[in-house]
């Protein structure tokens, strides 16, 4: 079987750009920036690639569906996303409501475990005795789906309590930018993580807090949140809902030395690269096997 991935930036220091170096160190499939007329299939990873290359239909396609966004702030990616997932012939997500979603839209789509690497984040010691620190992760968009407005509502109301940083971009509070080498630092130094997004597809930044044995604040609702087991230190809230994220902010605080931290990382044993490789490979074999 012959895959080919098609992204821009397969070889950078990026999220997605590692999900493709893993199938194809794993599997020894092509990856650039265009598709292949000679492979068995061609993957998008992520959908978005299918915008430059709206007319190929040469082989059978699957789209790695990321997530969508805001219908209001991002019309034309909202669109985008249900265009690719509608041309595609297999459609991959990242959580479970968005599978039945464009599976009840459209057909076949799967949902594999992601491709966590929890040998990179190490499970992280007690925390020291002083003031807390709180992190967000990720670049803060112009279409709000990060929640930057929220985390930007807590800074001001917890600043008296506990310090914040942030990996990435645009987050109103001490922001570097961390290459993936520095992540495990970035966990490392925190006692909870929060995440506001409103949209999201994992996200990536929620499983690796948690591998890396840090307690987690997380919106219901959103990504693979909801796939989560009932673990104390992770703390739920209604999606948007500030007051909700605040009590469980409140509450995170009041109990991160209590947590057991390798029951945190146990939430994440779903998620590995072997994993995340042998589903790709074994759903793309089926999926040629039926149409052949």
């Amino acid at each position: 079987m012959k895959v080919h991935i098609i992204c821009q930036r397969w070889k950078q220091d990026r999220v997605l750009s590692r999900f493709t170096r893993y199938l194809v160190d794993r599997w020894g499939w092509t990856a650039n920036r265009r598709p292949d007329r000679q492979a068995d299939l061609n993957y998008w990873l992520a959908y978005l690639e299918w915008e430059r290359f709206k007319e190929f239909d040469q082989t059978p396609t699957a789209a790695f569906m990321t997530h969508t966004e805001d219908q209001i702030n991002d019309p034309e990616k909202y669109s985008m996303y249900y265009d690719v997932a509608q041309q595609s012939d297999l459609r991959v997500c990242m959580n479970e409501a968005s599978r039945q979603e464009l599976e009840d839209l459209y057909g076949l789509t799967l949902r594999f475990p992601l491709p966590l690497d929890k040998g990179h984040f190490p499970l992280k010691s007690a925390s020291p005795g002083g003031t807390p620190l709180v992190g967000f992760s990720g670049k803060a968009y112009r279409s709000g789906r990060k929640g930057a407005d929220l985390a930007e509502r807590l800074v001001g109301d917890f600043g008296g309590r506990c310090r914040f940083a942030a990996s990435g971009k645009k987050w109103p509070c001490s922001t570097r930018w961390y290459g993936w080498q520095e992540m495990p630092q970035f966990f490392q130094s925190l006692d909870v993580y929060v995440s506001t997004a409103l949209v999201e597809g994992g996200p990536m930044p929620t499983l690796e807090a948690l591998a890396s044995g840090v307690p987690v604040v997380v919106a219901a609702g959103v990504g693979l949140h909801d796939e989560l087991p009932a673990v104390k230190g992770i703390y739920r809230y209604e999606k948007g809902n500030y007051e909700e994220l605040r009590r469980a902010l409140d509450a995170a605080l009041g109990e991160y030395r209590e947590i057991d931290r390798s029951l945190l990382r146990e939430a994440t044993i779903p998620h590995s690269i072997d994993g995340w490789c042998e589903a790709t490979k074994a759903a793309f074999e089926q999926l040629l096997t039926h149409r052949g």
